[in-house]
């Protein structure tokens, strides 16, 4: 997902032009500035209805990486408040910050202009970024390259994200078997528990799927 007030088509097919040999990419592209997302009867951005376009388009899906613009040309809100925006709706989903104007970052992360902020502030303004996921804040025309090498890196081509893809192509049936405690929810609330880490008995369930599976096979190859 890419949060931007300007459009990023182009950027996006940059990069999918660059990695359609490694992946199968899809985006999200939101941009603050769209006609929609005003308030009635104004130019100025309506943030309930971003949230509202931001989850309608996440949900039920696997999203591996979140990227914002800190600068959303909004008195009121930039790219700080999109993160803790999504962290509401995926507390876990990491993050990307680009920006083009870094002091302008930094003043806001510890609340004054740096050259002047208590190393106190500067710890309490790290801790901030580190405790929002956002892995990494990187120059606006870098994105695309660090985008792609993060994906290389960590591709999402893991158990838990194929077993929530898997989930997914399936989402409105009801999980009946195996694990009582998730009995009668939907293969899509399971997978999103994966992917937001928000259960910890998603870990049990998986090793009681994946036993299941291997019992399954003795049985059929025996």
């Amino acid at each position: 997902m890419v949060v931007d007030d300007k459009p990023q088509s182009a950027v996006i097919k940059g990069i999918k032009s660059k990695a359609i040999n490694d992946f199968d990419l899809e985006f999200i592209p939101i941009r603050t500035s769209a006609a929609e997302f005003k308030k009635d009867d104004s130019e100025e951005l309506d943030v309930n209805k971003l949230r509202v376009e931001i989850e309608s388009k996440i949900k039920n899906k696997h999203i591996d990486i979140a990227l914002t613009d800190f600068d959303l040309e909004c008195p009121y809100f930039n790219g700080l408040d999109v993160v803790h925006m999504v962290h509401e709706i995926r507390d876990k989903l990491n993050f990307f910050i680009y920006s083009g104007n870094w002091d302008k970052v930094i003043e806001s992360v510890v609340g004054r202009e740096y050259q002047n902020a208590s190393i106190e502030e500067m710890v309490k303004g790290i801790n901030k970024l580190v405790n929002a996921n956002i892995i990494d804040c990187i120059d606006r025309t870098d994105y695309k390259d660090t985008l792609i090498n993060y994906l290389k890196k960590n591709g999402g081509d893991t158990l838990e994200h194929r077993l929530s893809t898997l989930l997914r192509a399936h989402g409105e049936l009801t999980f009946e078997s195996c694990f009582p405690e998730f009995k009668g929810m939907s293969f899509d609330e399971i997978a999103d528990m994966i992917d937001n880490h928000s259960d910890a008995r998603t870990d049990e369930w998986i090793e009681t799927v994946l036993t299941q599976t291997i019992a399954y096979l003795v049985k059929v190859n025996q």
